[in-house]
């Protein structure tokens, strides 16, 4: 077994994957045996046919694709070089850097906002669309979502997921990936500063998280680091990781990875930025990479006086690639918008254009969190409930988007009926934090800002 997948599952998946990157691997992104690169005993063969050692060999004849290039028409250029990065992303925007009393407050609303907004999407977290959502919704009288989400419908005989996640049951934030890896990334930075290493990065996950509760890339790479040999270099080792059997390389675990990188960089995109792609390239790569790059930029745009949701963007499109898919469905989710004027039409062609994609994608899943950014307008409520109502992977995309929002406009101004039932407590998986006040984890970031404010990451 080859880490978090079988050899099928690894060929299927790296198939779709390097059709997206732009390698010719066929005329489409659906997994083909009758691909020309195959050994000729695999070629045109049914998939029952095969053994996991075929399936092995599959794998390593359609890795060796990426040797040719990229197919000549493929329209986007994204590199992974830091410096190349920046060089082709957009202007960022003027912003006024906030007073301390004001930061204090804002993070507070950023913690408690992106807690909150994890907590409503939980439920949902289950490979649906938007059409199952609505579906589930009406069933229980409870569309369009303006609560959190009943946990059973005797209509549909169906019962969600993560029952203390659901209307009547919410007494904390229970334990979640999406909160996890923002815990995390305070506790790299208190530990190591700055300028953390891929080890670093690498060594706080497996100190501190179950591999049982790491998901795509992330638990990749746990694989890979447990299976380190000694004769070669660690650092050898794990600059491999990115690439190393590893299909998730451009999934929303980069995103989610990012809220701390933003929080520590108020009014500093390019700042925020850095610290993200040093610790997202641990084990991701181009929108992977980007993805966590646009998520940190727009917090700290979030994070300056006066924000608005254009500022906010234009602070994560200042951070990444402008030949990007990821700049692309950025633009295409703000002209969709401009021409259909509501969440729904536009949620519709997302789907009929990304829709193929894994349902762990950083593209699709960050169209909605753009999608949810642009309809709510930083109204917290209608932010979080029409991204989440969206589908996919709904507690990512509605803890991303309601951090961004929470960020600009403070705790304050966060409507008490999701953040009371919180009861300022979340519990976790992670080893040296387990359970505690969110106030807390927000004391905890305001000192790590204080610290580090006047320092750059290398």
């Amino acid at each position: 077994m080859p880490g978090y997948a079988n050899w099928q599952g690894l060929y299927k998946l790296e198939y779709a994957q390097l059709y997206e990157e732009g390698y010719p691997v066929g005329s489409s992104h659906v997994p083909s045996l009758d691909a020309p690169f195959l050994p000729d005993d695999i070629r045109g063969a049914a998939e029952e046919q095969l053994t996991e050692a075929d399936w092995e060999r599959a794998y390593y004849s359609l890795w060796a694709v990426r040797e040719k290039g990229l197919r000549p028409d493929y329209p986007f250029t994204e590199p992974d070089d830091f410096d190349a990065i920046i060089a082709d992303a957009a202007p960022g925007p003027a912003l006024e850097p906030l007073s301390d009393t004001e930061y204090a407050e804002r993070i507070k609303g950023a913690w408690f906002g992106r807690c909150a907004a994890v907590v409503l999407g939980k439920p949902f977290e289950m490979h649906i669309d938007h059409h199952y959502i609505k579906r589930y919704l009406e069933s229980v009288d409870a569309y369009p979502l303006e609560d959190w989400v009943p946990g059973h419908s005797e209509k549909l005989g169906i019962t969600l997921r993560n029952p203390a996640s659901t209307r009547g049951n919410v007494r904390f934030a229970e334990p979640d990936d999406d909160i996890h890896y923002t815990i995390l990334g305070l506790m790299l930075v208190e530990k190591h500063g700055l300028n953390f290493s891929k080890y670093d990065v690498g060594k706080n996950i497996m100190d501190n998280i179950p591999y049982n509760w790491l998901w795509s890339c992330t638990k990749q790479s746990y694989y890979h680091m447990v299976n380190m040999t000694a004769d070669r270099p660690v650092e050898e080792q794990i600059a491999e990781y990115p690439l190393k059997l590893n299909p998730w390389r451009e999934g929303i675990n980069a995103a989610i990875r990012a809220d701390f990188w933003g929080y520590i960089s108020p009014g500093d995109p390019r700042r925020a930025a850095r610290i993200a792609y040093n610790e997202v390239t641990f084990n991701t790569t181009k929108n992977g990479v980007y993805s966590s790059m646009f998520v940190a930029g727009c917090l700290a745009a979030a994070l300056s006086r006066n924000p608005t949701v254009e500022t906010i963007i234009q602070g994560g499109l200042s951070v990444i690639p402008q030949k990007s898919r990821l700049a692309h469905i950025v633009a295409e989710v703000q002209d969709w918008y401009a021409q259909d004027g509501d969440w729904l039409p536009v949620c519709d062609r997302i789907y009929a254009k990304y829709g193929h994609l894994p349902f762990l994608a950083a593209l699709h899943n960050m169209a909605f969190v753009v999608l949810g950014l642009i309809h709510g307008q930083l109204d917290y409520h209608k932010t979080i409930t029409r991204t989440v109502m969206c589908g996919m992977d709904t507690d990512c995309t509605g803890g991303t988007a309601g951090s961004i929002v929470a960020a600009a406009i403070g705790y304050d101004a966060l409507p008490r009926q999701w953040i009371d039932p919180l009861n300022d407590h979340v519990k976790t998986v992670v080893a040296d934090f387990r359970e505690g006040s969110i106030s807390g984890l927000v004391e905890r970031t305001i000192g790590v800002w204080q610290k580090t404010r006047d320092q750059q990451p290398g």
